[in-house]
């Protein structure tokens, strides 16, 4: 399920690029304005894929589409207009996020420590594609793929694949597949049956061509204790996929790739190939 919103706010804006966690924050907080339960249910605890012991979100929203604005050092100015993607398998997070935006047609982004507030002007129900075995889409916000490596005194970190090394990039292509998996027996909480099912899955590279390489982006998502931020490295250009289409459909509602509730692996799908 996917439902486009556009926003308008009553002065113009300044938004600095780095904007995923004041929207993350806003979107839950219109979760809560139909129910504050289910929004620090959703917060806190998500959907737990007991095989794996883990929890995911099972959301994805894309990144903002200004209208208009002036890219600057800092960020975007001159902001009257946004526009973002909300995707989600989930129908109880659908229904919260719609019955919120209706409920006073407003929310705010605090950005900087300052708040801008939104003024909900159109809530646009997008239908599913039809999936195929082999699709291509374009990227409304980046792919994260991560994955845990050893340090060298032996604990783990986290660590962000990299998509444009032939050293990770198999294992960022594994991964996505993986992640797939883990989110539909998540959803479905059954095991996933299709194991034997080919997979690929590859960034256009006449589109990396013309961006000489440069498609990563690194996303400064939270602030933490220690007064740094969470930076998540993610990919973005168009891409095919070959997979089974239930996988496919699942990483279209819930993101393909990490962090999917901070604004990663939104994408959106087109007919034929990348032009």
């Amino acid at each position: 399920m996917r439902v486009k919103i556009t926003a308008i706010t009553q002065h113009p804006a300044s938004i600095p690029f780095n904007y995923n966690y004041a929207l993350h924050s806003a979107i839950y907080g219109l979760i809560e304005k139909s129910s504050s339960e289910y929004s620090i249910y959703l917060h806190d605890k998500g959907f737990i894929n007991k095989a794996i012991n883990k929890r995911f979100k099972l959301f994805t929203f894309s990144k903002l589409f200004f209208t208009p604005a002036k890219i600057q050092k800092n960020g975007f100015s001159h902001v009257r207009q946004i526009q973002f993607f909300f995707s989600t398998p989930i129908e109880k997070s659908y229904e919260h996020l719609i019955l919120g935006l209706f409920s006073d047609q407003t929310f705010f982004l605090n950005v900087a420590g300052r708040k801008i507030d939104f003024s909900v002007t159109q809530v646009e129900a997008l239908a599913e594609p039809q999936f195929k075995d082999n699709c291509n889409f374009l990227c409304l916000s980046p792919i994260a793929v991560s994955t845990l490596r050893e340090k060298p005194d032996g604990s783990l970190e986290q660590h962000y694949l990299d998509y444009m090394n032939p050293e990770e990039r198999n294992h960022f292509i594994e991964n996505i597949q993986k992640n797939l998996i883990n989110k539909y027996q998540t959803f479905y909480n059954t095991d996933y049956t299709n194991q034997s099912r080919a997979f690929d899955f590859h960034f256009d590279v006449n589109y990396i061509a013309k961006r000489q390489g440069r498609i990563s982006k690194l996303i400064q998502f939270k602030k933490i204790k220690n007064n740094t931020r969470t930076k998540i490295k993610g990919f973005e250009a168009p891409f095919k996929i070959i997979a089974d289409p239930e996988l496919i459909k699942m990483g279209y509602n819930a993101g393909f790739g990490n962090d999917n509730s901070a604004g990663m692996g939104c994408l959106e799908f087109i007919h034929g190939e990348y032009r």
